[in-house]
């Protein structure tokens, strides 16, 4: 892997003369990372919505501040809630999207981190938002080869994230899901593969991994960190208050979301007395 390891050090170089948002921490990959996902209501326009758009920003705000308050410093926005979702998401979710990030990046101090995913994958859209907002980093969830789930196929969006930030000439940096939990990479692409491309020719800066299940998420990280043992790696999912210290044993970093909501799921609202158990459980590892 010695190719693919040089084509990531290239890749970390790659930065275009903008200046960063004031107050934006030097390094956003940090030891034992914790990025806690803000899980937006229905935006308008969806099937699903029944909030305005002024009750969907202060929801999601209000769950911002919370995290923040117990000591998360990265904290990741995503249209969890939209029903359907769409590839080509439309004018009404950038637009929904800005304002949301936008009022959560002007509330919380300059030291949070903060990432937007938008689902289900639409290169162009997610980068833009992450412009205007300042976001740090975005999340795609099929950015290289491609992948089928229950509502169909859904090719990688390496190309259109990649042209759209030099377009911006934006520096915001890359954290693509490589076989995510919910889908099933097409043509039997070995992780290693993807992970190499997403790399090389995807200039990612970090990779999430999630299995189908949680053994299989440790089997993923343990081959990832074989081939690119200098690569950061997330959990993209899975991980709660009795397995963060097998989390931390194989992975640089993790996503978390449903272990802190009321139903146990990601769509669900954020339970203080779960965030609690989730924070001592990692102020103790």
């Amino acid at each position: 892997m010695a190719e693919e390891l040089g084509n990531y050090a290239i890749a970390n170089r790659v930065k275009y003369d903008t200046p960063d948002r004031p107050g934006k921490p030097e390094c956003i990959l940090k030891p034992k990372g914790l990025i806690a996902v803000v899980g937006t209501e229905s935006l308008p326009g969806t099937a699903s919505c029944t909030n305005s758009i002024r009750e969907i920003i202060d929801l999601a705000t209000d769950e911002a501040k919370r995290l923040y308050a117990s000591g998360i410093r990265n904290i990741m926005i995503q249209n969890v809630n939209d029903v359907p979702m769409y590839v080509n998401v439309g004018a009404h979710i950038v637009s929904a999207m800005s304002a949301i990030c936008y009022a959560i990046r002007n509330t919380l101090p300059d030291d949070c981190i903060m990432g937007v995913s938008i689902l289900r994958d639409d290169g162009e859209a997610i980068v833009s938002v992450a412009n205007s907002t300042e976001m740090d980093y975005i999340r795609p969830k099929c950015y290289v080869g491609a992948v089928v789930g229950v509502d169909g196929v859904h090719q990688g969006i390496i190309n259109e994230v990649l042209e759209t930030r030099y377009k911006l000439k934006c520096n915001v940096q890359i954290f693509p899901d490589i076989h995510d939990r919910s889908t099933s990479p097409l043509g039997n692409v070995d992780i290693i593969d993807a992970v190499a491309q997403a790399v090389s020719s995807g200039l990612c800066d970090a990779v999430n991994i999630t299995g189908k299940n949680f053994d299989e998420s440790i089997f993923l990280a343990k081959k990832v960190k074989d081939a690119f043992p200098n690569l950061y790696v997330n959990l993209g999912g899975g991980a709660n208050a009795k397995n963060l210290s097998v989390v931390y044993q194989h992975f640089d970093g993790l996503f978390v979301a449903s272990c802190l909501k009321d139903t146990g799921n990601m769509t669900g609202k954020l339970d203080d007395a779960k965030l609690a158990e989730f924070m001592d459980a990692y102020y103790n590892l």
